[in-house]
Order: structure tokens, then sequence, then C-alpha cells
């Protein structure tokens, strides 16, 4: 498996990338045969140390797993968010082994329907600063504030519920988009702060 290992605000020596790459290989393997690329980015902001770890298949559709953590020292900064990794491989390693994407799915499936989106982040909306105005008025300044920090092209795949939800958990995303392979329509998993997980499928 080949691991980038990069640094932000803070260098990377050489004994700290041969123990991410070492470690990160050895824990990961275990569960995930298929991983052929890794990632692990080291942070820094005040006296904390961030890392994030992504590794994938390295084919489009293929599986990803996401995941992070901080600490006051780098190693366990590192060592918690490679556990959580593991922990999520772990959980999912029999559907895992049996994904259907191991493989373009493009290529494996012509039937496969996926529709292009373009994935946007915005900043969050201050409505205190138009407590005083008009209806028409906060419509008008809440469609200005929806300015854009960075898009990103991405895709809504054809899953099914199961696949949804290992991939939300996986990827370490709050929630996720998917066209139900079942009913053909457009889906909704996402975390509830009970600890569940809440299903949408619109009834049309």
């Amino acid at each position: 498996m080949q691991t980038r290992v990069i640094g932000s605000h803070m260098d990377i020596g050489q004994s700290l990338t041969q123990y991410a790459c070492e470690n990160l290989e050895k824990a990961v393997k275990k569960y995930f045969e298929k991983a052929v690329s890794a990632e692990v980015h080291f942070s820094k902001d005040g006296n904390l140390f961030k890392v994030v770890i992504l590794v994938n298949e390295g084919v489009a559709g293929g599986i990803k797993v996401k995941s992070d953590a901080q600490a006051g020292d780098v190693y366990a900064a590192f060592n918690e968010a490679c556990e959580k990794s593991v922990t999520q491989l772990c959980r999912y390693k029999r559907k895992i082994k049996h994904y259907r994407r191991h493989e373009s799915i493009k290529n494996l499936e012509p039937n496969y329907k996926a529709l292009d989106a373009v994935k946007y982040v915005m900043p969050p909306l201050k409505y205190n600063v138009f407590e005083e105005m008009e209806s028409e008025e906060l419509d008008v300044k809440i469609d200005e504030t929806h300015q854009v920090i960075s898009e990103k092209n991405t895709e809504i795949e054809s899953l099914s519920v199961d696949e949804a939800i290992m991939k939300m958990d996986l990827e370490n995303l709050p929630a996720l988009v998917f066209i139900n392979a079942k009913n053909k329509r457009m889906n909704v998993v996402y975390h509830r702060k009970d600890g569940n997980i809440s299903w949408i499928d619109p009834q049309v």
C-alpha cells in the first residue's frame, strides 16, 4: 500500500513518516486487503495535533475509509485515528470482502446508474443579522449570503441501504444522498444525535 504523509504548519520527520506508514499498513491490511493507497495528514493548531487518515482502493466507486483524531501528542493523535479506521473496518469486514465495487462498477454493471452532481461548501447563515427586516427583504438577504467557499464534482451513487450506511460510516460522513438500488428513488441516510441512523425514502 502506498502511503503519502503530509504536514501542515508543522515539520514531518523521517521517524514519524515511517511510523505512520508501517503502522497504518499493518492495521488496515488485516481487514481491507484491497487497499492500495492512503494519505495521512498531520496538522497543528495551538497545542493540539490533528490527524486525518484516508484509505482507498484507488478505483472508481471503490471503498474509502476516513478517520480523524486530535491530541496533545502527535503519535497519540495518529494512534487514535488509526484505531478508529480499524474499528470501522472490523465492523464491516464481511461486507467489505463481498462489496461489489472491487473494480469500476461502471464496467461491471452496464445498468449501473449514478447522477453527476456538484457538492458546495457554504458558511452558516447568521439569522440574527436580519431579525428586524421584513420577510421579503429577509429572503433576498439570505440568498445573498449563500457564498460558496468551495465546490467539488461528485456522484450520487446507486446503492442498497446497507451499502449506503456502510459508505457513510467508513467515510466518516454525517449524511449520504444515494439512489436506492431497489426502488430507484433518491434516498438519504444520516446519523441522529441519539446514536441511531435515519433513512428517508420519499413515497412518490
